[in-house]
């Protein structure tokens, strides 16, 4: 079936991922992932991932590729991306034949988006950038689900582990936005821009507020859950990933924290 006639989910990580209607999503759907989509206890979406599209911390990202390689046996992974070099460079250590470059759709989407990250100053979260994906890769239905933009009491369908936690923070789980590096409004911007295109059609899973006005409801299609069991995933990233052990990246973030700390107090 050609790109342009067949619907394609981005899922980001939101905990509404473990309360999708049955009948918004089918098992013919192209399926992106983002991320830590590894850590879900059950197969939300099943377990073909037809693109896994990767961001976050490019210093994490050896450890979540790692995590993802050991893995393999449990998702039936076809392709991944990313629109970060140095995330590229992780990931092909491990999934250097199923990398696919990032795309967009034309020269001038691009650079309208480009112009809206110099304005606000940040990036778009991972899941616009899975979306803008998407639609490079032709898609003509975009279908949106477990994208709550951090506005939900519980930020994930699964709960961080140690390492995860100590190097995002012990609260990541519950708390919210991190502002410092996402502008909300920005990803509601690009959301703006694919609307009002004619080569492509918004549906949402869900009822996040910054969906409401840029994606149709998606429909009841029929068709059985696609959610599986399952044994014994992953709590947290891997230990290590190569030669370098995690807990080195540990030491040198508590550095830098402390470090800045010192910063603030002389400019006080």
């Amino acid at each position: 079936m050609p790109m342009r006639d067949r619907p394609v989910v981005v899922a980001g990580n939101g905990a509404s991922l473990a309360q999708l209607p049955v009948g918004r999503i089918l098992a013919d759907d192209f399926i992106i992932r983002t991320n830590n989509f590894f850590f879900e206890p059950r197969f939300y979406l099943g377990r073909r991932v037809d693109l896994a599209f990767m961001g976050g911390d490019p210093r994490v990202a050896p450890f979540m590729f790692e995590t993802l390689h050991r893995c393999r046996r449990d998702y039936d992974l076809r392709s991944w991306s990313s629109q970060n070099r140095r995330v590229q460079r992780a990931g092909r250590r491990r999934f250097a034949s199923l990398f696919q470059p990032m795309r967009y759709r034309d020269a001038t989407l691009e650079r309208q988006v480009q112009a809206l990250i110099s304005r606000y100053g940040r990036h778009p979260t991972t899941g616009i950038y899975a979306a803008l994906m998407a639609h490079g890769l032709g898609a003509g239905r975009i279908i949106l689900a477990g994208m709550d933009f951090y506005g939900t009491p519980k930020r994930y369908p699964f709960e961080p582990g140690p390492h995860y936690r100590a190097l995002m923070g012990q609260d990541l789980g519950r708390r919210g936005l991190d502002r410092h590096l996402h502008d909300l409004d920005l990803d509601h911007a690009i959301l703006r821009l694919l609307r009002a295109r004619e080569d492509v059609q918004l549906l949402r899973v869900g009822d996040s507020p910054l969906l409401r006005d840029v994606a149709d409801a998606a429909p009841d299609r029929g068709g059985p859950r696609l959610e599986q069991s399952r044994s014994a995933p992953p709590t947290d990233w891997a230990g290590r990933a190569g030669v370098y052990p995690i807990e080195v990246l540990k030491v040198l973030r508590k550095g830098s924290a402390a470090l800045r700390g010192i910063r603030k107090r002389k400019l006080l």
